[in-house]
């Protein structure tokens, strides 16, 4: 699989998405596409663009993760 930059001004939720594509070999195009968002939306993540809860949750839902919320343990 071809690398790609993340900016590291990105929000750790993007970080964590690009760890898990690189983890699990994914192509990002064929994300995009059976996710239904644009490669060019996703590509744009990683350049510092902050992503729509909706897009986010379409693309771990096709890598089969899932999106949660919960209290820190830190509070």
């Amino acid at each position: 699989m071809r690398g790609f930059f993340v900016h590291e001004g990105c929000c750790d939720v993007v970080k964590g998405l690009a760890q898990l594509i690189r983890e699990d070999e994914v192509n990002i195009p064929d994300l995009a596409d059976e996710a239904g968002v644009h490669y060019g939306t996703i590509h744009g993540w990683f350049k510092r663009h902050s992503p729509s809860v909706m897009n986010m949750q379409s693309v771990l839902h096709v890598m089969g993760y899932e999106l949660i919320i919960r209290k820190r343990e830190d509070v």
